[in-house]
């Protein structure tokens, strides 16, 4: 009877180390799932710029080189994205060449419209809560 008792409390112990193991498991495989999964792109536009900018000191939690522009009145977010509706900030490593910082600084001269792809993926983040630019398009 002692050995039945022994040998089910040791079955117990090992099916307990397991599905501890198995959630362990579970959780690491949704972590790393959730963050592609939660990060999404899409376009907005037209809009009018307020402003566009780069920054040439670190400062307030933005690095020196990003690209920021102020969207005048706000953007509709496309679907899934999400983030703040007035600025967009942008890595430096992203627009490397100042393509898309020269079409915006033009647009926002002239006083044209534009057309964004936005994304709100981590890995291009340049600052928190903020979409990153992808792709910019002036209107005629």
């Amino acid at each position: 009877m002692k050995r039945m008792q022994r040998t089910a409390k040791a079955v117990s112990r090992r099916s307990s180390r397991a599905a501890r193991a198995m959630l362990i498991g579970m959780l690491a495989m949704a972590s790393l799932g959730s963050q592609t999964a939660l990060a999404a792109a899409g376009d907005t536009g037209p809009v009018y710029l307020q402003s566009v900018g780069v920054l040439a000191v670190a400062d307030g939690g933005h690095l020196a080189g990003n690209m920021e522009i102020e969207v005048r009145g706000g953007f509709t977010l496309p679907p899934g994205v999400v983030c703040d509706t007035r600025y967009i900030t942008t890595l430096q490593a992203t627009d490397a060449d100042l393509r898309m910082f020269t079409l915006l600084t033009a647009a926002h001269l002239k006083g044209k419209s534009v057309r964004l792809r936005i994304t709100d993926d981590p890995a291009r983040r340049a600052f928190i809560g903020r979409c990153s630019l992808m792709w910019v398009g002036v209107d005629p």
